[in-house]
């Protein structure tokens, strides 16, 4: 999970305006306080879940287990960071 977890932290927070926080057993990602991809599970099922178009945005779940796709994992974190990101930081320049 380390690894992982160390992967998804430094994508999520190269992000303008990102914190992270731990609650609940979940690593949750922040822009300007409002979450836009949480992490959960053990070591054997890990899950990170970003938002999806909507109004509001839903949620959506991706299994972090065997041969991962990291350049489809960075772009679905990055647009859940664009469907919750204020305007000021997608007109800063976002990703």
């Amino acid at each position: 999970m380390t690894d992982t977890l160390s992967r998804i932290r430094d994508i999520a927070l190269l992000l303008p305006g990102t914190t992270e926080d731990d609650a609940d057993g979940e690593t949750r990602f922040l822009v300007e306080g409002e979450p836009f991809a949480r992490m959960s599970g053990d070591g054997s099922a890990l899950q990170l879940c970003v938002a999806d178009e909507g109004n509001p945005p839903r949620w959506s779940d991706i299994a972090l287990s065997g041969d991962l796709d990291w350049t489809l994992i960075e772009d679905r974190i990055a647009r859940s960071w664009e469907l919750v990101a204020p305007t000021e930081l997608l007109e800063a320049g976002g990703r």
